[in-house]
């Protein structure tokens, strides 16, 4: 969303070295930080906008009676330093959806706070990728703030919701196949309650896709013609997040299947760059 808003990276933070890969080849110039907390915010450049996600591990600052001094080594907090020291104009997080209601709710609430206390007029959107172009029901909250000025609060509008996993199905491998003896001890996992699964047909859409292999991400099993069941693929992932097809190639699945469950969907954030800010921010 945001290069094709015309922004210029000046360098990102990540520590898996297959996920940092991945980026690189796509974004060769793009200055690579390493990990957030050995960051030191005052030697990066200038910048005007922030983005990132965070962990929503349980902290409740107020009720630890230590205020924003007590750290224990939550990102949010790294965040929080580097706005201190560089005041970006606008800041841009991403979260999953059970944050607000996260350790009764006082998770979410403290991370506003945080965030009000760097300087920043902040604002909580729920963006769902369904409503944006894609056939996955992805759910996520997006703090938005803005330093020089306050901002209204604006429902977010659902621009395409007709998308179907018939419109992102891909071809497949025999390694995609289940073999009739996983099948066989899926069903008993279900019926034990250890493990369950999603069987996608194509007038479906697909559930959240996560970064585990083995995890629901690849326990979607896409049902085909002549009762074959079938693992999703890397190019549906991908098509799924909005990317450009084979973005992952050259990684094996399980790094493939990891940066793409930990990515934001391109089209919900082509839309909250392009669309929704734009009228708030960008004028």
């Amino acid at each position: 969303g945001l290069e094709k808003m015309g922004a210029e990276c000046v360098g990102f933070s990540e520590i898996k070295e297959s996920s940092i890969g991945i980026y690189l080849k796509h974004y060769p110039d793009h200055k690579p930080f390493g990990d957030i907390t050995k960051i030191v915010p005052e030697e990066l450049s200038d910048f005007d906008v922030f983005t990132g996600g965070f962990p929503c591990q349980s902290f409740s600052m107020v009720g630890a009676r230590k205020g924003f001094g007590d750290r224990r080594g939550q990102m949010i907090f790294y965040i929080y330093d580097i706005f201190m020291a560089k005041k970006p104009e606008y800041v841009v997080l991403e979260n999953v959806k059970g944050i607000t209601t996260h350790d009764h709710g006082r998770t979410y609430k403290n991370v506003f706070k945080l965030l009000s206390v760097a300087g920043y007029h902040m604002r909580l959107v729920l963006l769902n990728s369904a409503h944006y172009g894609s056939a996955q029901a992805r759910e996520r909250v997006i703090f938005v703030g803005r330093r020089s000025a306050d901002f209204p609060l604006k429902n977010p509008v659902i621009r395409d919701d007709s998308k179907r996993f018939r419109d992102f199905r891909s071809g497949y491998d025999a390694k995609d196949i289940l073999s009739e003896k996983s099948i066989v001890r899926m069903e008993k996992n279900v019926k034990s309650r250890k493990k369950g699964f999603e069987l996608v047909g194509g007038y479906d859409r697909v559930n959240t896709l996560t970064t585990g292999v083995s995890t629901s991400g690849r326990n979607m099993l896409v049902t085909e013609d002549g009762d074959v069941w079938r693992r999703l693929t890397c190019l549906e992932a991908e098509r799924l997040q909005g990317f450009p097809e084979e973005w992952t190639e050259g990684e094996t699945t399980a790094k493939r299947w990891f940066a793409l469950g930990n990515a934001v969907n391109c089209r919900v954030s082509d839309y909250l760059f392009n669309d929704y800010l734009r009228d708030l921010w960008w004028e």
